[in-house]
């Protein structure tokens, strides 16, 4: 999911729990007064990253898929303040040989406030578009900690409250697009309460980033697109039933994609990501996702 701004993106040329670390929000990089995006997403956990680093490739009986659809919609308050939501729905299922277990719900919802500080006013060969976010998410998706299924599978979030803050810097050179994020999060401590007593999460910083550049060809409707997103995420520490501090984790996710604009105002694309094109993931499953978005946007 961190991904799907690279796919949004593509307006650029009229102007991503699952596949990644979903730090990526709802934001309006063109001249446009609101956009709404839906994104279907199918993948498969096909490996694991150890502590160590390297690639452990899952056994053939071990089969894990995540569907996810997902809703982004943003929408401008003033010429350069705007507002945006991200809502998701999962179903993550796991089988092991004759074991099978399947959940579908709600993921961690996340709303964002963002405003433009670099304006595009008038043409510069150099100056980006510049646009500056506060993002906070809420943990309604459940982490690893509340699951009850077998597999955990139930987990479709952090579940935990999350503030991140960054920047988004877009530029469009001739036929050519480049984009850079980058955002740094922290998430609030957590008590977990059952009968065996409490415990009590305290999370870390974290912070990702994504670099994608994209050509139209012959200033054409087909735009063709390649992005590199890193993730860091600090361990978790454990206080009460568990004392303990776990391991952190970095992901690298790699994506293709290929977009088609049918108007000026909508934008379809179809984008691969993968995790193990790239080896130097730490403490985190791998996954290879496909994934369809349709993007209408309405001009000011």
């Amino acid at each position: 999911m961190i991904l799907l701004f690279n796919a949004g993106s593509v307006e650029l040329l009229s102007a991503p729990c699952c596949g990644g670390t979903a730090n990526v929000p709802a934001l309006i990089s063109g001249d446009n007064q609101s956009q709404f995006t839906a994104t279907f997403s199918s993948g498969s956990v096909v490996a694991e990253a150890p502590v160590e680093g390297g690639i452990k490739y899952r056994k053939e009986n071990d089969n894990e898929t995540i569907q996810s659809f997902r809703f982004d919609g943003a929408l401008l308050l003033s010429d350069r303040a705007q507002v945006g939501i991200t809502l998701p729905v999962m179903r993550r299922a796991r089988s092991r040989g004759e074991y099978f277990a399947g959940s579908t719900g709600l993921g961690d919802i996340a709303v964002n406030l963002g405003y433009e500080v670099l304006p595009e006013w008038s043409y510069s060969p150099w100056q980006p578009r510049g646009v500056v976010f506060v993002s906070g998410t809420i943990p309604t998706g459940g982490s690893l900690y509340d699951a009850k299924e077998l597999y955990k599978v139930d987990s479709r979030g952090r579940g935990l409250w999350v503030v991140s803050t960054g920047a988004l810097l877009t530029k469009v050179l001739g036929n050519w697009d480049f984009s850079f994020l980058v955002e740094g999060h922290r998430g609030f401590s957590r008590a977990i309460r059952n009968d065996l007593g409490v415990l009590q999460l305290n999370p870390g910083w974290g912070a990702s980033s994504l670099l994608s550049v994209g050509v139209s060809p012959a200033g054409g409707n087909v735009r063709l697109g390649l992005s590199l997103a890193p993730s860091f995420e600090e361990a978790i520490a454990t206080e009460g039933i568990i004392s303990g501090r776990g391991e952190s984790v970095a992901l690298w996710t790699s994506a293709a994609q290929v977009s088609y604009l049918p108007s000026n105002t909508m934008s379809m694309s179809l984008i691969y990501s993968d995790q193990t094109f790239i080896h130097a993931s730490q403490n985190s499953s791998l996954n290879r996702t496909v994934a369809f978005l349709i993007q209408k946007r309405f001009e000011r």
